[in-house]
């Protein structure tokens, strides 16, 4: 695995062992995920749940992201990512958080009013046994980032209501297998960013999608 771009371009980072059930995003939609993103990253704090490697967080922090907090639940991975840190030398501007994700989220009080970008990859088996969980989870972040801030959720299946509150304020971009869900929080005052929530956010070309993943995913 490696950074794509930026300050840490081309550094190396580990990637989970070949028997770990985690899979990082690949190098293209990692690509066009940044690619889409372009600035909104940029001196900004993101957060990275169901981090696993590590790799979206990281990759931020070499785009110009000015603190990156990845939480992970499971010991192995967080041992990753420690290392992965201490690779690109970011322990400056880097915490890790050994926890669970959506207790994460229930907690998670924004300390200031600047926008954040939060990355969600679960494992893919969490879109079939806890897809209330995530529809919960994803509508409270929404009412407790401040406005202008960049959610970012990552499928191998296709998303949709059932996982996406206010379905029709997400943008939805898919590259092969992977699905990726987008949204710009407004204001609750001011209703949605340019009506659909995708201000800021450019465009890029998809790829045709290819046959479903059959193992549970995270990055």
């Amino acid at each position: 695995m490696r950074i794509i771009a930026g300050q840490r371009r081309g550094h190396k980072i580990d990637g989970p062992r070949p028997s770990a059930s985690t899979k990082p995003t690949s190098d293209l939609v990692r690509e066009s995920l940044f690619n889409i993103l372009g600035d909104l990253v940029v001196d900004r704090e993101v957060v990275d749940l169901f981090a696993g490697t590590g790799a979206l967080g990281l990759e931020a922090l070499s785009r110009g992201a000015r603190q990156a907090t990845f939480v992970e639940r499971d010991r192995e991975n967080v041992g990753l990512i420690y290392r992965n840190i201490a690779t690109l030398r970011y322990q400056d501007r880097a915490r890790v958080r050994h926890a669970d994700a959506y207790r994460w989220a229930r907690s998670f009080e924004s300390p200031d009013d600047r926008p954040r970008v939060i990355f969600l990859d679960p494992p893919y088996r969490h879109y079939e046994i806890h897809a209330k969980s995530l529809n919960r989870m994803l509508a409270q972040l929404v009412e407790k980032v401040p406005a202008g801030s960049v959610l970012v959720v990552e499928s191998g299946r296709t998303l949709d209501e059932r996982i996406l509150p206010d379905f029709a304020s997400w943008d939805l971009r898919r590259y092969g297998n992977t699905q990726l869900a987008l949204r710009v929080v407004s204001a609750p005052a001011e209703g949605l960013v340019d009506g659909d929530g995708t201000a800021g956010l450019r465009t890029v070309t998809e790829v045709p999608a290819g046959p479903e993943p059959e193992d549970d995913a995270d990055d």
